[in-house]
């Protein structure tokens, strides 16, 4: 080839856009020069061939919704207000983009205490008022008392658009213009629970630290199926080291300082610090535990309410509903209620919040009903325009010291989606308020959920709720006492709203049943407004607060859907950040971004059990467990009380706790069950493995048929199933009774010591017992000092039970259960030659070193026994020819035995 022809090659590509020199070639081949068509005449195209607009199988015969249609037509809706219209080179966007408006209800008084309003009688509209009733909201075009008119039918004018655009291209173009479109769900079961980690960085935590890093957190998720809030919570408690907060400041200028707490770090103990309630509709809405992979869900409890449908709009369910949340509390109530309420509006997107109006009202009135005093509220809404809207946000902000309205990165920037939080429950009682009694049922009647275990009923035949394990029992009440209802004239302004709340509530249900009755599609009457106007203009701070909000999110929002609609109208368009912003987002969260997989445990770094995988090998689920060290198989190391023992009763007292063991339950060979090692790797039945010998494993169900313990995954013990008995009617049921840990939730207990081992156990124990719940219940016996004995051998009460004739021993549980003890078990628990007391002028345990003569409050960690270290004594509760000692005899020897050492001092 010749130097010339090679020159003109070089001219005739001058294009540099990395096209390999073969397929140059066969353009050249074809008579391809720059700037002109390909053809005889260079009659072929120029530009680059464009993305093809074709969705799925449409072609002839599509017909667009509407003649204006940004997606059949090659116009694209532009406001005339330049403000509105998004613009690419002016789209900046942070990891801390969130958007927050708050409002302080109350003025602080000379004490410096938040002082309410001590009755909303002159605030609350009736709902038989006629200034309350009106013609039910068909269009919004009107309802700009808090939103300036042109801000208004602008937006209305965008979410129109979004009618003419088919879903599928509406959802394709979210998931290119949304610059936090790719943190999606991230580990957890849905994009729900990343929202709500969202809004926890917003408050700085204060959602997850409602309660003492060392307490139980208790919260209620309620019209939040499947479940990601709960997820999170669950997660942020029980799997990551907590903080706490001791002082906060008030003068900062950031808005969400006020929401904030200034966090110190706390011991690395791990504890199971949450236990959660859920209220949502059954079916397709329904809680999915078996999706809980980022947290236990043996935590949380699905409650249905008395009409078994789990809809919060019945007075009845919502009594139900408080009535668990008692029972399960002592009283006290939840710190946090997150509700995350909403329905598919396809079509009528204006209107949304005024078909959400209901939803609204009942999860406000259920966070009043169920919320401890200082308990946080947080739940979803979507525009906030209608007076009812705005009332209902007043009337409960009057019961909070705080309020904010928050719009998270993580909720679509074109959607009308926001968050009501509602900080510190004023109330002037000890603990939750409660529920008045339906007005449709007696509230002594034969309530399937007033949860009474003490009631004798005659049995019935329970419908077991679509995928749940764990269902409420027909009874769930104590005694005499009504649990969860209300106490009107205690409650002050706080009951009063409540009762204000379900007298409209049942208003707006009125209005329903009539157009049911009649057969018609709407009502042609509506509770259109809880307040007066003039009461929500006269509160200028609110005002201004609602008029704020309304006017800054509109302008967001209408920018968004802009880009949103300009992204529908060209394909090509991709947000460049969306990378960029998800890992940002994730690290500001403090959320791992490892992928979800399908385990439930365990799932991630932060909580992985080395002791699970180096006794046992089970990682990622694996059908074969090892056989277990002859070290950690107790009854090696358990052995019978004998006289020997007794004649060196000094040394026993004084360095032994005594461990009181229940009746043992029956097996599959219809013998007494034998103390077993159990490990669980997840919440069903065929998740639980036991082993008698340490070599053979075998399902729990195959050798206790009848005993489901709620066992969170990656936890190993030391148990024995037995029998407790309800104490009026005698009905017998299984509970699973804790000897010692290895590890709980994963986390390795063996060197911890055993009283140490036992709270673990005992924790776990409080998280995942459910008043109510089908699954057998968890017990820590009950542990005494070696000197207590005879007192309460002395004091066990004799009662009838069902499994032995006549009149026996029988203890009763905190929860009203009684058990019929079968034996003690004496526990060594201290290194030689250790003993311990308790002080007379403190009352605490003391450590004595006999060979020194030495006495302390501590010891070094190593002079605890750890799991393989500790040694049982078994002593008989009756009398056994297989043994000479039984707990009758023991006792009278200890008690002869302080006499003489008292008659010594």
């Amino acid at each position: 080839m010749s130097k010339n022809t090679m020159g003109t090659n070089s001219l005739k590509r001058k294009i540099d856009d990395g096209v390999t020199e073969p397929a140059w070639n066969i353009m050249r081949n074809m008579g391809y020069e720059k700037g002109k068509g390909l053809g005889t005449h260079a009659q072929g195209i120029v530009e680059p061939v464009d993305v093809s607009k074709q969705k799925g199988r449409r072609g002839l015969g599509l017909v667009p919704k509407s003649k204006i249609s940004a997606y059949a037509s090659d116009q694209l809706y532009r406001s005339a207000d330049s403000s509105l219209v998004w613009k690419q080179d002016t789209d900046t966007v942070s990891v801390d983009d969130d958007k927050i408006w708050c409002w302080k209800p109350h003025i602080n008084g000379v004490s410096g205490r938040v002082e309410p309003h001590s009755s909303l009688k002159s605030i609350c509209l009736s709902p038989d008022d006629p200034g309350s009733v009106g013609p039910p909201i068909r269009e919004m075009d009107e309802q700009f008392k808090f939103c300036s008119q042109h801000l208004l039918r602008e937006l209305l004018s965008y979410k129109d658009q979004l009618d003419n655009i088919p879903n599928i291209l509406v959802t394709e173009s979210h998931q290119r213009c949304n610059p936090y479109e790719q943190i999606k769900k991230g580990i957890f079961m849905n994009r729900a629970a990343m929202k709500l980690a969202n809004i926890d960085t917003i408050l700085d935590g204060l959602l997850t630290n409602s309660a003492a890093p060392e307490e139980i957190m208790y919260f209620a998720d309620v019209c939040a199926g499947p479940g990601g809030f709960s997820e999170y919570l669950l997660w942020r408690r029980c799997n990551t080291k907590l903080q706490t907060s001791h002082s906060s400041d008030g003068d900062s200028d950031n808005p969400t300082d006020q929401f904030s707490s200034s966090k110190n770090p706390i011991s690395e103990t791990p504890h199971l610090t949450a236990k959660g309630f859920g209220l949502t509709l059954i079916g397709n809405c329904d809680f999915r535990l078996n999706d809980f992979l980022a947290g236990p869900s043996e935590a949380f409890f699905p409650h249905y309410g008395q009409t078994k449908d789990g809809d919060i709009t019945q007075w009845a369910n919502l009594a139900s509903f408080a009535s668990l949340i008692d029972r399960a509390t002592t009283g006290q109530g939840v710190h946090v209620l997150v509700a995350d309420g909403g329905f598919d509006v396809s079509g009528q997107q204006n209107l949304q919040e005024v078909l959400s109006k209901r939803i609204y009202l009942c999860q406000c009135l259920c966070a009043l009903i169920v919320l401890r005093p200082g308990g946080h509220f947080l739940t979803k809404l979507f525009d906030v325009f209608t007076e009812f809207s705005v009332g209902l946000i007043y009337l409960i902000g009057q019961l909070f010291e705080e309020v904010a309205i928050i719009k998270p990165v993580t909720s679509r920037p074109a959607n009308s989606e926001r968050y009501l939080f509602c900080k510190s429950l004023i109330s002037p009682l000890p603990g939750m308020a409660g529920c008045p009694p339906s007005p449709k049922t007696n509230a002594k009647s034969d309530d399937p959920d007033s949860l009474n275990p003490d009631r004798v009923e005659i049995p019935r035949k329970m419908r077991k709720l679509p995928g749940q394990g764990r269902i409420q029992h027909n009874t769930l009440s104590d005694g005499d006492r009504e649990f969860g209802v209300l106490e009107r004239q205690r409650a002050g302004v706080l009951g009063e709203l409540i009762e204000y709340l379900l007298s409209v509530n049942e208003r707006i249900n009125s209005f329903q049943t009539v157009t049911h009755s009649f057969g018609t599609s709407r009502p042609k009457q509506d509770i259109i407004r809880l307040c007066d106007m003039d009461v929500l203009v006269q509160d200028e701070p609110f005002f201004k607060f609602i008029t704020r909000m309304n006017k800054q999110f509109a302008i967001h929002q209408c920018i968004a859907l802009s880009k949103l609609l300009a992204f529908a109208h060209d394909p090509r368009l991709v947000d460049s950040q969306q990378t960029e912003m998800k890992v940002g987002c994730l690290e500001r969260w403090k959320i791992a971004t490892v992928e979800r997989r399908p385990v439930p445990w365990p799932l991630m770094a932060c909580n992985r059990s080395p002791v699970i995988h180096e006794l046992l090998g089970d990682k990622e689920k694996v059908k074969s467990l090892n056989m277990l060290p002859k070290e950690y198989m107790c009854q090696w190391r358990t052995d019978w009380c004998t006289s020997h023992h007794l004649s060196e009763i000094d040394r026993l007292v004084d360095s032994r706790i005594v461990l009181v063991c229940g009746t043992p339950s029956m097996s599959a060979g219809s013998i007494p069950s034998k103390p077993m090692l159990i490990y669980s790797r997840g919440r069903h039945d065929t998740d639980k493995y036991v082993t008698l010998d340490g070599e053979e494993w075998t399902q729990m169900k195959d050798v206790v048929p009848l005993c489901q313990p709620p066992l969170p995954p990656g936890t190993l013990i030391w148990g024995q199933a037995t029998y407790e008995y309800v104490a009026k009617n005698g009905r017998r049921r299984y509970a699973l009774h804790i000897i010692d840990v290895v590890a709980v939730y994963g986390f390795d207990c063996r060197n911890l010591p055993y009283r140490q081992r036992l709270n673990v156990a005992q924790r776990m124990c409080e998280v995942v017992n459910f008043p109510g719940m089908q699954a057998s219940c968890l017990r820590v016996p009950p542990m005494l000092a070696f000197h207590e004995l005879p007192n309460y051998v002395h004091q066990l009460p004799l009662l009838q039970c069902k499994d032995a004739p006549g009149d026996v021993p029988m203890h009763r549980l905190p929860d009203g259960m009684l058990f019929r003890p079968n034996n003690i078990l004496l526990v060594k628990h201290l290194a030689e030659p250790w003993t311990e007391a308790v002080s007379r002028t403190s009352g605490q345990i003391y450590y004595f070193n006999p060979q020194k003569s030495t006495s302390t409050f501590s010891i070094p960690a190593d002079q605890f026994l750890s799991f393989t270290q500790t040694h049982f004594l078994q002593v008989p509760w009756a009398e056994n020819q297989a043994t000479e000692i039984n707990v009758s005899h023991l006792a009278r020897t200890v008690e002869h035995f302080s006499r003489i050492s008292q008659d010594n001092d």
